[in-house]
């Protein structure tokens, strides 16, 4: 049996979404009743993720748009999960921009990580990238 390049890699996003969304239920488990949005990568990355194992077996033109649509909101997660991981950080920033503070770099390694949002958001753009290339939607199977 042959498998085709782009759903191998289609198959290894899918499951990175629902490892991320554990580790992130792992790391967010504490807070899951005090901050509802908290949710949100966890909910979407198992969601999303399921979604794509499905998209990997049928790879026709509907699963190639939802396929954009779910990397899409990939992005969206991860752009959001960096805006509240960091939004305490930002008077820091700013003062260090357009006041010449000193930087403390140690904002940037304590409390909140900046790996995993982004990691949505690569997951996002990885997949749309290999979405526009392959166009699997207009290829003959």
């Amino acid at each position: 049996m042959k498998i085709r390049f782009n759903r191998l890699i289609v198959f290894f996003l899918a499951t990175g979404l629902l490892v991320l969304a554990f580790e992130i239920f792992l790391q967010h488990y504490p807070l899951l009743n005090e901050k509802p949005a908290t949710w949100i990568p966890i909910v979407f990355g198992s969601i999303g993720g399921i979604l794509i194992s499905l998209i990997v077996l049928i790879f026709n033109r509907l699963s190639y748009y939802l396929f954009l649509i779910l990397m899409t909101i990939s992005i969206l997660v991860g752009t959001l999960g960096l805006y509240f991981h960091n939004r305490w950080r930002f008077p820091a920033i700013k003062d260090f921009i357009f006041n010449s503070k000193p930087f403390d770099f140690q904002i940037l390694t304590t409390y909140t990580p900046l790996l995993a949002p982004s990691a949505f958001a690569a997951i996002g753009v990885l997949g749309i990238i290999l979405a526009l290339y392959y166009q699997w939607g207009n290829e003959k199977q």
